[in-house]
């Protein structure tokens, strides 16, 4: 049966981000930063590869984010970092055990979270707190973060307000080339099979984020790269085939032209070893637009493998097992 919440919050993600702009509007933190760095784990921080490409390619500043996915800092600290803690339930472990590090050093810091432990000890410290909308999935709350850590850069000058109009111009467009009844199709295609997301290297975070959509709401194994990278390494491994590919290309428009060369040479050497592939010509006005495009499609597509299999795509019992076990 399908979980219709779960499907209902997906059909939501467009409408996040005028929201998350909103809710840090005025949120921001003094000071003179040359480094950003974001700690979080999960859906807490899969975005942040999804930012470094909207900034490198539409940002007048060259500004990129660095992150942290573990317990603590780095051994060399500088004031003229900004901290972003991130953690949608406020509970995560690592990121706790950063903030306190964090306070301890009297690193500039703000809070991005849904309340928890986090809320609490960040209003204890008088810390800036950018409280986002729970009830839905982390994964399903990339809308939210995506805006919401724009705004504060812009409010803290760190870049361009032009990105906020990005930003809103994109997701009004996000559905617009949407077909169901294509993401339905290739999730027929893909049961029993491996779905390998590649991209092209300046859009590395939506075969990134694909890939996590198929561990999380399909609950199966996936795997990503990028052209032109794989074709130096990855691509030897399909030469003794142990089991069955199929392969998710997103082709962006404002890729090297020679990427578009690549796509069609390894497309024509898999299908040679009878493997099945689908190539989608990403469109858009600019690299956020595409991006947008293939993420919504690829949300539709691991909720209806998930139906395929018979499972429900919301919960991750595994992750939520394995925290039970480190508190014994």
């Amino acid at each position: 049966m399908i979980n219709q919440k779960y499907y209902q919050d997906i059909k939501r993600f467009p409408k996040q981000f005028e929201e998350g702009f909103d809710l840090a509007k005025n949120l921001k933190v003094e000071g003179n930063f040359s480094e950003i760095v974001l700690c979080g784990m999960g859906g807490s921080s899969s975005f942040v590869r999804l930012l470094n490409d909207v900034l490198a390619t539409n940002s007048s500043q060259a500004t990129q984010i660095n992150s942290i996915k573990g317990y603590d800092l780095p051994k060399i600290l500088k004031k003229e970092t900004l901290f972003l803690l991130v953690s949608y339930s406020g509970n995560t472990e690592e990121v706790l055990n950063i903030y306190k590090q964090v306070l301890k050093n009297n690193l500039s810091h703000i809070v991005i979270t849904t309340g928890g432990e986090l809320e609490k000890i960040a209003q204890e410290n008088m810390s800036a707190i950018l409280k986002i909308p729970g009830g839905i999935q982390p994964r399903l709350s990339t809308g939210y973060f995506i805006s919401g850590i724009f705004q504060l850069l812009i409010n803290c000058n760190l870049i361009d307000s032009s990105v906020r109009d990005l930003v809103i111009k994109a997701s009004k467009g996000i559905g617009l080339n949407f077909n169901e009844e294509d993401s339905k199709s290739l999730a027929k295609e893909l049961k029993n099979k491996i779905p390998i997301i590649y991209s092209t290297d300046n859009n590395t975070s939506l075969a990134e984020l694909s890939k996590i959509k198929f561990n999380e709401n399909s609950k199966i194994q996936s795997f990503w790269n990028y052209f032109p990278e794989l074709n130096h390494n990855e691509m030897v491994g399909f030469t003794n085939l142990i089991m069955e590919p199929y392969f998710i290309i997103f082709k962006s428009q404002f890729t090297n032209i020679r990427n578009f060369k690549r796509i069609e040479i390894f497309n024509n050497l898999m299908e040679e070893k009878n493997i099945k592939s689908t190539i989608f010509d990403l469109k858009g006005e600019n690299v956020f637009e595409e991006i947008m495009m293939g993420y919504y499609f690829i949300d539709h597509v691991t909720f209806y493998l998930a139906e395929e299999y018979g499972i429900d795509p919301e919960p991750v019992k595994m992750v939520e097992d394995f925290k039970k076990m480190l508190e014994q």
